[in-house]
């Protein structure tokens, strides 16, 4: 065996080694050992940071509120539609920040208990004659509604308005509608007491009436009042 011939064999065999006692799953074999976890864990880590920032994009959140945490949350879904949950009944101009980011001109008014704007604020937009956006009311006194892609035309303006007992609790009344032009500012005015639903005056707690299209309310506004 030639000098370089026994330095290459010495050369293997110190590599054989250190491998070995790197990695004791490869002693005694005599291929170069297969890399293992770290590069599947990195494959693996890329995979769900790609699949992490896919779920973002499909849903985007605003949360607003200042200082006194989180008001209102705006949120945009797959399909477009701006979904729009409020928590505590303050900081107005945010929420209407928040959805003009998402290109949805609108206003918004919070007034004390037994108040609510003077009417008609402007030309009711008509969309089929009926505002299929709606207000709902959580356990929790939240308010929230969802405005469709497109629901919304240029020109046209969405206007929530709530009487609330307090910042933190559930709206006495709220009113949600679409104006066409121009937007009239808010004149607080008393809040028209309901009659009990059905003429029954019975006491059963409090309940929440919706009207769509009354004879009181322009075309498409949805109006909701706990009587």
């Amino acid at each position: 065996m030639s000098n370089f011939e026994e330095r290459l064999l010495s050369a293997l065999k110190q590599d054989m080694a250190g491998r070995s006692a790197t990695d004791p799953a490869d002693a005694g074999i005599g291929l170069a050992p297969v890399a293992r976890g770290p590069r599947w864990r990195r494959g693996y880590g890329l995979a769900a940071a790609a699949a992490g920032v896919a779920a973002v994009a499909a849903t985007t959140v605003t949360i607003g509120g200042g200082l006194g945490g989180a008001a209102f949350a705006v949120t945009t879904d797959p399909d477009g539609s701006v979904g729009v949950r409020i928590d505590d009944f303050r900081d107005a101009d945010g929420l209407e920040a928040a959805l003009r980011r998402k290109g949805i001109s609108a206003v918004v008014d919070y007034l004390p208990s037994g108040q609510t704007c003077r009417q008609p604020r402007g030309k009711a937009a008509r969309h089929s004659g009926k505002l299929t956006t709606g207000l709902t009311m959580g356990a929790d006194g939240s308010l929230g509604f969802t405005i469709e892609q497109g629901r919304i035309a240029k020109g046209d303006t969405l206007v929530l308005t709530v009487s609330a007992g307090g910042t933190d609790k559930a709206p006495v009344s709220s009113a949600l509608e679409i104006i066409t032009g121009p937007v009239a500012p808010c004149h607080p005015v008393p809040l028209p007491a309901l009659p009990p639903p059905g003429g029954n005056d019975d006491d059963r707690g409090p309940s929440l009436n919706e009207q769509q299209g009354t004879a009181t309310d322009p075309p498409g506004t949805t109006t909701s009042q706990e009587g």
